[in-house]
């Protein structure tokens, strides 16, 4: 319960793996070391099947798994005779690639390979010494022939597109959370747009887009508005979390203005069909584009639309809930339902749940501070009121230099003529 609290309040999940420690080489998992070719080489010789740990350096869950989990005689017996396991820093020399490569998106990821480098596996997150085995015991007993995603690439590269065929490989993408664009824009060619225009063809569609510049994303957009509400609250939801706010961030951090007024305008089609979460959510990058182009009317309108009444929340109320989210969460571990020790990253995630309705609403207020010292002109009568949110902020949270940087750019510019 607390790790789906934690995910939520930061919008991913932290994990790091470091250096093996009590570890002897008579027993736990041996790392194979070398470059990724020398790996590839060495599987195909020895005939064996590809474990790779991807993980970065910055995060507890991991150092847990090298502490606990990788030591263990049981872990090796099951994995040094069938895999060669290797070790990948996802922000260091060679991980850098493979990491994009394997659309890595969250540490720890372990990739199952084939000898050919061809994934047929992942599981992500910490896991315990029973569930690595299963695992294991999935790939061992189900085989690799035929069920490697290197078969449906080939026959692709060569030309087949029959939809039972396109149908099966987009599974096995999805399954994989590999990139599918390439596939989906093919069963889109190949199906008679009448047929995909049907609410089943765009329920179909929406399942499998996963990218903001996927040509299915345009055609059911298009067709959207013809849909039952109640298929429009299931796309409406798969294709928010999944696709627009996703890509929105990047969008805006890569200053790509054009493609983000799109993303916006799908999510505010989306709008009426989401729950008012997901709302805030648009109206957050509603204010980063409006910043981004400039347009300091809407800014400042969007920019107090979402800072509501926030303000006018006594500080004793919000310590007295975060108190209550507090007893709530910690409840199943002081009952002795859950057992701390045992789960990753207690003792980090502890300090973030202590507080967790304050960040919720610090994280607002913060943004919209940030924003409105970004792009509104010096004495702009707006600044009063974000410094107003920045010193609402150094109440709320412990003190932070970032913030204190903020509050002083604000100070000036409200002070100005």
């Amino acid at each position: 319960m607390m790790r789906s609290i934690i995910t939520l309040i930061f919008f991913f999940t932290c994990f790091s793996t470091a250096a093996m420690a009590n570890a002897t080489p008579t027993q736990g998992m041996q790392f194979f070391e070398g470059t990724w070719a020398e790996l590839l080489q060495a599987a195909q010789k020895q005939g064996k099947l590809i474990f790779v740990d991807v993980y970065t350096t910055w995060c507890p869950p991991c150092k847990q798994m090298d502490k606990e989990v990788f030591p263990l005689k049981e872990v090796g017996d099951k994995y040094n005779s069938k895999f060669l396991n290797y070790r990948l820093n996802a922000e260091k020399g060679e991980g850098i690639k493979l990491a994009g490569q394997f659309a890595v998106k969250a540490y720890p990821t372990y990739l199952y390979l084939d000898a050919q480098g061809s994934l047929l596996h992942r599981a992500v997150g910490f896991q315990s010494p029973g569930a690595l085995a299963g695992h294991a015991d999935k790939i061992l007993s189900s085989g690799t022939a035929g069920s490697s995603i290197s078969s449906f690439e080939n026959e692709f590269k060569n030309g087949k597109r029959d939809p039972a065929f396109l149908r099966d490989y987009l599974k096995q993408l999805a399954s994989l959370e590999l990139d599918n664009n390439a596939v989906l824009n093919a069963y889109l060619e190949v199906m008679p747009a009448s047929q995909l225009a049907k609410p089943e063809g765009l329920l179909y569609l929406s399942e499998y887009i996963f990218s903001a510049r996927a040509n299915a994303l345009v055609f059911v957009m298009a067709n959207y508005p013809a849909l039952s509400p109640e298929q429009k609250k299931t796309i409406a939801a798969r294709l928010y979390s999944k696709v627009l706010y996703t890509a929105a961030g990047p969008a805006w951090k890569e200053g790509r203005p054009a493609e983000m007024k799109q993303l916006i305008a799908y999510m505010d089609m989306l709008a009426p069909d989401l729950p008012v979460q997901q709302q805030d959510g648009i109206n957050k990058m509603r204010i980063l584009y409006y910043g981004m182009v400039k347009d300091v009317a809407r800014l400042k309108e969007t920019g107090y639309k979402r800072v509501g009444s926030l303000m006018a929340i006594p500080l004793d109320s919000i310590r007295r809930e975060d108190a209550r989210l507090y007893v709530q969460v910690m409840k199943p571990f002081l009952t002795g339902e859950q057992d701390s020790t045992k789960t990753p990253g207690f003792q980090e995630e502890k300090q973030y749940v202590i507080n967790q309705y304050s960040r919720k609403v610090a994280v607002v207020l913060y943004e919209g501070a940030g924003a409105f010292a970004t792009s509104l002109e010096p004495g702009d009568p707006a600044l009063a009121d974000a410094l107003k949110w920045a010193e609402r902020v150094k109440e709320l949270m412990p003190p932070n230099p970032q913030l204190d940087a903020l509050v002083e750019k604000l100070r000036k510019l409200a002070a100005q003529p």
